[in-house]
């Protein structure tokens, strides 16, 4: 029995395709999340969920001289020590206004804290209640639906983490 050229290549065709597949699962039970934004972290501290939710005038249009909320969640991965958020900064605003007490800004060991969104540290009975509001001010004109602008969180333990953050789109569109 002689072997043909169209064997050969259906063999290898075969052997590549289980290689492939073989390569592309993981069975890593440590995969990061593919969440909306961030997902980014430094050591133990991390930053989740982030968006960027601007004022729309009726045509959908940024209103770059009104404030955009912008929504994220600190993780503070340590079993042992505690973090601070200490500041956020961006370029695509003149500044960032961080809306709630100093002490709401630290996070516990293995806890979180949230700007714009719901708090669930359902094993810390000292957990807040209410998430806390982050502002953006005096946007960038050319900040637009859809695309990302750098935004730094700086931790007291981390330092920096800058990440793109998405602008959301318009929740409402024109006819």
């Amino acid at each position: 029995m002689t072997t043909t050229p169209t064997r050969y290549s259906a063999t290898a065709t075969m052997i590549l395709a289980l290689g492939l597949s073989a390569a592309c699962g993981s069975d890593e039970p440590d995969a990061e999340p593919s969440n909306r934004g961030g997902g980014e972290s430094t050591g133990q501290t991390s930053v989740r969920n982030v968006f960027i939710e601007p004022s729309y005038a009726s045509d959908c249009t940024v209103q770059v001289d009104a404030p955009a909320q912008l929504s994220f969640t600190a993780i503070n991965d340590s079993s042992t020590e505690d973090e601070t958020l200490s500041e956020i900064s961006t370029p695509a605003a003149s500044r960032v206004e961080i809306d709630a007490p100093p002490e709401a800004l630290t996070l516990s060991p293995e806890s979180s804290i949230a700007a714009g969104q719901p708090v669930a540290n359902p094993d810390d009975a000292d957990a807040p209640a209410q998430s806390f509001s982050v502002w953006m001010v005096d946007l960038d004109p050319g900040v637009e639906p859809g695309q990302s602008v750098p935004v730094t969180f700086t931790f007291e333990r981390a330092g920096e983490i800058t990440l793109p953050v998405s602008v959301d789109g318009c929740p409402t569109q024109s006819n």
